[in-house]
This record gives structure tokens, sequence and C-alpha cells, in this order.
């Protein structure tokens, strides 16, 4: 024999009133406003005055960081362009020291330029 298992669930009907007209059930419960304690108002006054103080740091922080930048930038292109200027006067000094230079002077002035009395000496 089949027999069901399943029970039957019983469905309350809302209470209904003399006058004719059905209770009202309230499914929401009443709000009411609670009060900040002292603490919280102070904890929340010094977070956000801590915020303020560190997002103000951080701004300082990456201006200066960025002056700081720019004057490096400013110090990197001055030491190239005296880089530069070392190069161009090593050269001219190679230039000018030169035998066939030496020989043009000395001629120009009347010198005259004996190679046996002559001696290189490098270090």
């Amino acid at each position: 024999m089949v027999s069901n298992t399943a029970k039957k669930i019983s469905r309350v009907q809302p209470r209904r009133v003399n006058h004719g007209t059905r209770e009202v059930q309230r499914l929401s419960p009443t709000v009411r406003t609670v009060t900040w304690t002292n603490l919280e108002r102070g904890l929340v006054a010094g977070c956000s005055i801590l915020t303020l103080c560190l997002t103000i740091l951080l701004l300082s922080t990456k201006n200066t960081i960025n002056t700081r930048q720019h004057q490096l930038q400013d110090l990197q292109a001055r030491v190239y362009q005296v880089k530069n200027d070392n190069a161009s006067h090593r050269q001219a000094i190679a230039e000018m020291t030169s035998q066939s230079q030496l020989r043009s002077a000395a001629k120009k002035y009347g010198l005259v330029d004996h190679n046996s009395n002559v001696r290189n000496v490098n270090k």
C-alpha cells in the first residue's frame, strides 16, 4: 500500500475584529535613535583630525620631493654641460700641444726646433 508521508501544513488565518477589519501586524520594529557617547565623539573627532594631518603631511612631502627632483635634474644638466666643456677644452689643449702646432708657432717667432735635444717624459 502506498502512503503519503507529507504532512499537511495548516495556515493561520488573520484575526478578525468584531467590526470586520483585519488586525494589522507590524513587521518592522520601532526605530529609535541612539545617542553617541563622549568616547565615540572623541574617537571620531580624533580620527578626523589625524586623517587631515596625514593628508596635509602627504601633500607637503610630495611637493618637497617634486622640488628636490627638479633641483636634481638641473644639477645633472649642469654636470653634463661641464663634462662637455671639459672634453672640448681637452681637445683644444691636445690640438695646441701637437708637434705641427708647436712647429708653426716656432716658425712664426723665428725659433728653431732641434729634435736631438728634445725628450718626451710620460708618467
